[in-house]
């Protein structure tokens, strides 16, 4: 089975990287990168062109979706997933316009993650879904 690249990118350095020793563990993904800095993530993205990018910014609304479509546009066939702790109203609209394929909030288990993420990127079943 082919692996499945990821790029996180997470303002908070210690859930990025915990967020990165979880999914790096579980069956047919490797993480490729993972940066707090979303200008170092845009350049990530551009040089390893990852399947997922995994994406968490403190900047809401606007702002914050002018952000994803930047790092969308380093890496366009890159799926890019935002997984954020909130959303306030009209957030995940603005940011499935900027051009994320999916928005998830956190809290649920890594798991459930891999099972989503897999059903994204269309390989569901192709592997299980444990870490």
């Amino acid at each position: 089975m082919a692996e499945t690249t990821v790029l996180i990118i997470d303002e908070n350095q210690a859930v990025g990287s915990l967020l990165a020793d979880r999914l790096g563990a579980a069956r047919g993904f490797k993480v490729v990168a993972q940066t707090a800095n979303p200008l170092v993530a845009a350049e990530l993205a551009h040089t390893w062109t990852p399947d997922i990018i995994l994406a968490d910014f403190k900047k809401r609304g606007r702002y914050g979706a002018e952000m994803y479509a930047w790092i969308k546009k380093a890496s366009p066939r890159s799926l890019l997933v935002v997984l954020t702790s909130y959303m306030n109203e009209g957030d995940e609209q603005l940011y499935l316009e900027a051009g994320a394929s999916r928005c998830l909030l956190k809290g649920f288990a890594v798991r459930d993650l891999v099972s989503e993420l897999r059903d994204l990127n269309g390989t569901a079943g192709k592997g299980d879904n444990f870490v």
